[in-house]
Formats: structure tokens, C-alpha cells, sequence
């Protein structure tokens, strides 16, 4: 296209002040400064990319201003919406990062109601005197791990970067090469090291690290030891690596304190989910570990957190640090925290509790059962498209990244429309939903779908099976 005919498009784009006009009498409710901004951003975007409106070739100044109403109408109503809504997963990934991670039960979240004006935040109840925000979680993680205190910042990322830069600012800290992690969204170790104010001193190979090699690398300027579990990724077959009893002795004998990045950590045995090799914090505590770090949500099954437990010194330097401050949890996350770590208390344990461990946990014989009760519900022109198959589910988010779970999924597959197509239209439905694409077809697993979810995941199936090509 050339500029002229560039320019004559452009001169049928309507004037803000006719479109801000149409607006104000479609949502009277809405500011007009508001509204003129998103005519502007609307007809910046037109001017600059004029060939991506194939509308504007009509050179009609009242196509183009209906066109581009719609345009502005499916923008506010997103903004009166808000982007962040529920989803339907039924990925079969039970700790699913895009999707929340951890599912919370519902029942705790009226909880909330309680202290959404003034709470006992900064307040000692038994006294009425001024207290520290850290201090509902304290007694807690005492219990439950075994460690002499403990508390929680935002995630564990922050909770590895207050730990490394309390305890080493300025030193070397030593870590095995075979533990240099790179997290989601590309965070690597060494970076959050870097980021911490600590100096990175790497040991040994990808597959092997001896106790020598950490005591040869032990030196003045040595502020500590990290140990990092690789929970996203396993290394197998030619390894080694010294017990953790054996470093907390050697760093002991230099008075250097051992920090250990659990990551995804859970408070009841793992031998519940594989073959019992996963570390567990009480074994930790016992060996001696100064400072744990590890999710509040993952595994644990709560809000996003990083929690930090270990020696009272060591915890005193952590909760000293300015950067406590940037850190920290709100009222809310604090109270949904210390609502989970309740549940840990009882005799039933928390998986009665916990939606995240009624789906690690529940059998294939249940979910077979759910999905042919499921099905049925459906009209019979849609049970025709599915079939019910043995397939593998996941823990997810980094946590147990080599263990599958048998499980049972409902298999979709449309005789008009591609796996893909199908797949994105779920995705795109007014209330979202998340599947799997096996081959030619989509699958949904109900372990990540509640019982309570099932008649809305229903509705999104007919909606989506029954519109036109």
C-alpha cells in the first residue's frame, strides 16, 4: 500500500471526540478521562499498524466507528471484568505454575472475611502489646519440624536470597556444580546468588561431589554452604554425593553455617508419592542444617510462600535484614498459611485437608469410576466423541519431576475439528478450560478437577462441542 493510500485510510478513522461520545452513552458509569485514554491507545494502535484492520479499506466513516466501537466495547469489558478469573484444570497436573500452583480450599478462604478490615496482625493477643507479623507462624513450624523457629517471606526464591544475604554478604559460598538450578521464567541459581550479595564458589562435577571437594574449598573468606535439592530435574546413573550429616560436621568444624533450598517441600513422609528418597525437613533438622528453605504452597499445600525454619541465631539475622521488609507476607497469605499449618496438627494428617493431596493422591479405580458417572451426564451425540483411557498425570512445579501418576482421562476427539482447534477453543471459553492435546485428540483428567467443578467443566463441553465450525 502505498503512503497516499495510507493516509486517505486513515483520514475515514472517526475523531476521539465522536467516539468518547458513543462511549459515555454505552457506560455512563465510567470516568471520561478513563475512556478517552482507551480511545487514544485505540486509534494509536489503528494509525500504526492501518493494514491489520482490513475495516478501514471501506473508507466509510460509520463502518469504521462501529467497527471500532466494538473494538473498545471488548476492552472495557474486559477491564470490568478483570483478567485474573477462575479456570477449569484438567491437565492431570496437580501443582500446575500457569494455573495457580496449589489449589486452596474454599472453606478457608471465608476465613478471610474475619480479618479483611482490622486484625491482630502486629498484636500480641495474650498481652495487647505490640508484636511481630511472624509471630502466628512461630509456634507452627516449631511443632511440625522439629527446628528451633521459623518463618515465611513471599516465595522461596526470596526466602534462599534473605537466607544467603543474612548469613554471607560479601563471602564465598560454596555449592556443588551439580546443584546450579535454573527455576521457571528462567531464574537461575547462580543469578539469585549474585542478586543476594554473596560470591559463587562451585565444587565438584554435574554428577559427583565428594567431602573433599568442600573442604578444599573452604577459605577465609567462605561465609557458607548451600545445598540445593534438584527438585525439578533428577540426575541418575554414575553419581555421588556426600551425606548431609557428613557437611554440617565439616562446616561445623570451620564455623560455617549450611543453608539447604528444599524447594518443594512436604510435612508428612514422601514415601507417600515415590520411593522415599526425597528429603524431609525433620530428617534436615536433625542432621544439623542451620537454615531450610521451602514452599509454602507445592507440596505443602497452601498459599505461595517461602518459609524459612533452623537455629534461632541464624533466624534472628534473617528477620534483622532490611530486606525483610520487601519481603514479607501480608495479613491475608499469612492467615491462609497458618489455616494450613492448623490442619497439620491432627491425627487424620493434612491430606483429608488439603486439596492438593486428595489429587496427588486419589486411585485410578476412583477416577475411572468419576469419569464414567461424568460422561453419562453428557448427551449422548458428545459420549460418542470420548472414550476413557489409561494415561499419566503429574505432581508439577518442579516437584517430583520423574514421577508419573496412573491415572484416568476422559479422550476427545471431534470428527471435525483438530486436537488444536478444539484444545484453544476450551482455552478461550468465558470460563477456561485446560486440557492436554494426545495426538489427534484432547484429554481431560478429573484428578485436577473438584467434584464441585464437574457440572461447570459439563456446561464448557456443550458449550464449545455444540457451536457451529
Amino acid at each position: 500500500m502505498s503512503p497516499a493510500d495510507s493516509d486517505r485510510r486513515l483520514s475515514f478513522i472517526p475523531s476521539v471526540q465522536l467516539l468518547l461520545e458513543k462511549l459515555v452513552d454505552l457506560y455512563p458509569d465510567f470516568r471520561e478521562e478513563i475512556l478517552k485514554s482507551l480511545i487514544r491507545s485505540q486509534l494509536e494502535i489503528l494509525r500504526q499498524k492501518p493494514d491489520q484492520y482490513s475495516f478501514l479499506s471501506g473508507l466509510n466513516k460509520e463502518t469504521n466507528m462501529a467497527r471500532i466501537i466494538s473494538l473498545l466495547e471488548s476492552e472495557i469489558e474486559t477491564l470490568r471484568r478483570g483478567t485474573l478469573g477462575k479456570a477449569i484444570n484438567a491437565t492431570g497436573v496437580v501443582l500446575h505454575t500457569g494455573l495457580g500452583r496449589a489449589p486452596i480450599n474454599p472453606d478457608w478462604i471465608a476465613g478471610l472475611q474475619n480479618i479483611s478490615r482490622y486484625a491482630t496482625l502486629e498484636i500480641r493477643t495474650e498481652d495487647g502489646k505490640r508484636g511481630e507479623r511472624n509471630d502466628h507462624l512461630r509456634t507452627f513450624l516449631r511443632l511440625l519440624t522439629g527446628a528451633e523457629d521459623g518463618f515465611a517471606v513471599n516465595n522461596n526464591a526470596a526466602a534462599v536470597m534473605l537466607m544467603l544475604n543474612s548469613v554471607a554478604a560479601g563471602k564465598e559460598v560454596i555449592i556443588s556444580r551439580g546443584e546450579l538450578i535454573e527455576i521457571g521464567g528462567s531464574f537461575r541459581l547462580p543469578e539469585v546468588m549474585k542478586a543476594s550479595g554473596v560470591y559463587l564458589k562451585e565444587i565438584g562435577a554435574t554428577n559427583k561431589t565428594h567431602l573433599k571437594d568442600y573442604a578444599s574449598a573452604i577459605q577465609p573468606n567462605t561465609g557458607a554452604i548451600l545445598i540445593c535439592h534438584p527438585s525439578n530435574y533428577e540426575v541418575v546413573g554414575f553419581t555421588q554425593k556426600p551425606e548431609i550429616a557428613d557437611i554440617v560436621q565439616l562446616a561445623h568444624q570451620h564455623n560455617l553455617p549450611v543453608l539447604y533450598d528444599l524447594g518443594s517441600g512436604s510435612l508428612f513422609p514422601s514415601a507417600t508419592y515415590s520411593d522415599g528418597n526425597e528429603p524431609d525437613l525433620q530428617t534436615l533438622v536433625e542432621a544439623g542444617v542451620d537454615l531450610i528453605s521451602f514452599s509454602g504452597d507445592k507440596l505443602l499445600g497452601g498459599p505461595q510462600a517461602g518459609i524459612i525454619i533452623g537455629k534461632s541465631g541464624y533466624i534472628q539475622k534473617c528477620e534483622k535484614n532490611h530486606l525483610l521488609r520487601a519481603l514479607r507476607l501480608d495479613k491475608f497469605m499469612l492467615f491462609l498459611l497458618q489455616t494450613l499449618l492448623q490442619k497439620y496438627l491432627y491425627k487424620t494428617f493434612a491430606e483429608i485437608f488439603s486439596d492438593t493431596h486428595q489429587a496427588l493422591l486419589v486411585s485410578p479405580s476412583v477416577l475411572r469410576e468419576r469419569s464414567e458417572k461424568f460422561m453419562l451426564k453428557l448427551p449422548d451425540a458428545i459420549q460418542k466423541q470420548i472414550t476413557i483411557i489409561e494415561t499419566e498425570a503429574r505432581v508439577g512445579s518442579g516437584a517430583y519431576p520423574v514421577l508419573p501418576l496412573p491415572s484416568i482421562a476422559l479422550r476427545l476427539h471431534h470428527p471435525q475439528k483438530s486436537a488444536e482447534k478444539l484444545a484453544s477453543e476450551l482455552r478461550l471459553n468465558l470460563l477456561p478450560v485446560f486440557s492436554v492435546i494426545a495426538g489427534d485428540a484432547v484429554q481431560l483428567d478429573l484428578r485436577t478437577v473438584s467434584t464441585e467443578e464437574e457440572k461447570e467443566l459439563l456446561g464448557c463441553l456443550e458449550n464449545v462441542l455444540s457451536r457451529p465450525l
